[in-house]
């Protein structure tokens, strides 16, 4: 891959110098440091993707089928586990809600009579 690109001048001297004390090509200086910083952003930007897919998958908002498609491989027992734990909580969660509702309205019922 090949790419031109305009640097300050500053920048440029800078390079020279550290080129120059590490008997290097400032070329060659910079397409490591470009390589380098490139692959982090890589690995972190991999990382977040995998911890999205996962982070979504055990909240129930996509399918193992979604999940693989994605990730390139099927979700691990512990995360099916996670997941079937998760729908649970939240299934009780919204019956606990539901329950308290109803309660505060016969509350309310009984108070206007």
């Amino acid at each position: 891959m090949q790419f031109n690109i305009r640097l300050p001048k500053k920048l440029v001297y800078d390079m020279e110098f550290i080129a120059q004390n590490l008997n290097i090509s400032r070329n060659d200086w910079l397409k490591v440091k470009i390589a380098e910083l490139i692959s982090k952003e890589i690995e972190k930007t991999k990382l977040n993707i995998m911890e999205t897919a996962e982070g979504r998958f055990i909240l129930g908002m996509i399918a193992a089928e979604d999940f693989k498609e994605i990730m390139g491989f099927k979700p691990t027992k512990e995360m099916i586990e996670e997941r079937q734990r998760q729908i649970s909580l939240s299934k009780r969660g919204k019956l606990s809600a539901k329950k308290y509702i109803l309660d505060i309205a016969k509350k309310v019922d009984t108070i206007g009579r």
